[in-house]
């Protein structure tokens, strides 16, 4: 059975290779895009890399002693993971990454239990190190990872030699002394917002996002809204458009292309 998995896993690896683009080519870092689900895509991490997306998010589960990556168990597979996704062509890619120097920031939503998927977390990184930024070992240009999801916070911190950071919560971890370890918060749009992307933006919202906005660049957080609203085309569009008035704020999507269309937009005014 064993044998039996682990020549699932090599095919399956195998085929997640050949799906990487032939002549990828690096594009200029995009700043405020963040590829949500970014295990979607045709080809993962390579189709945000090469619109310049300098943040990805992949969903983490531990199966036996294999992080794999998906949206949910079910749709797991042997050959699809955090190694063979995303940290060994980081690896094999180095400082090409994008058409010039910039961090990446690889945020890692944990699935599965806490402190075991962290503690088996912590022995797959070691062996990729020198790509990572880390707090005791800061790194131009290097890799950030960031837990999400349900990672054990206490324990986490708690490690002096952690080689990971923390994504916390807005507004409660919106705090300057804990920028260092919790470079960024987040939030579900809908909870604070009930804005939509039709018509203009309540006046009430803007002011909050200002808020926020003035409160992340002082402390030096980022923030990343999940949910937004995103019904039709034209909707998501006018509230990508808004967020992206605020430095701070990252910008996720499912539709890349689209996206990086409209921070090239914004930039551009």
């Amino acid at each position: 059975m064993r044998l039996f998995f682990c020549l699932v896993a090599s095919l399956c690896f195998l085929a997640t290779a050949r799906a990487q683009p032939t002549g990828f080519q690096p594009a200029a870092p995009l700043g405020q895009g963040h590829s949500h689900n970014d295990y979607w895509r045709p080809h993962p991490l390579f189709d945000a890399l090469a619109l310049g997306f300098q943040s990805v998010e992949a969903d983490v589960f531990l199966v036996d002693s294999t992080l794999l990556v998906g949206h949910e168990a079910a749709a797991l597979r042997p050959g699809r993971t955090l190694e063979s996704l995303y940290l060994d062509p980081l690896r094999q890619l180095g400082a090409g990454r994008y058409a010039r120097p910039a961090e990446l920031w690889l945020f890692i939503d944990v699935k599965t239990d806490g402190p075991a998927t962290y503690a088996r977390l912590r022995r797959v990184l070691a062996r990729y190190a020198p790509l990572l930024t880390t707090p005791l070992h800061p790194r131009p240009n290097g890799v950030r990872v960031i837990l999400t999801g349900g990672y054990p916070r206490a324990e986490v911190l708690a490690d002096t030699s952690r080689l990971v950071f923390l994504d916390g919560q807005l507004p409660v971890d919106l705090r300057p002394e804990l920028a260092a370890a919790i470079p960024t918060v987040n939030a579900d749009w809908q909870v604070h917002f009930h804005w939509t992307g039709q018509g203009p933006q309540p006046a009430a919202e803007a002011a909050q996002l200002r808020q926020w906005d003035a409160l992340a660049r002082r402390s030096g957080q980022r923030i990343r809204f999940w949910n937004l609203a995103a019904a039709t085309p034209a909707q998501r569009r006018a509230v990508w458009q808004a967020l992206l008035a605020y430095p701070s704020l990252l910008v996720g999507a499912d539709e890349l292309a689209e996206l990086a269309q409209v921070v090239g937009e914004n930039r551009a005014r």
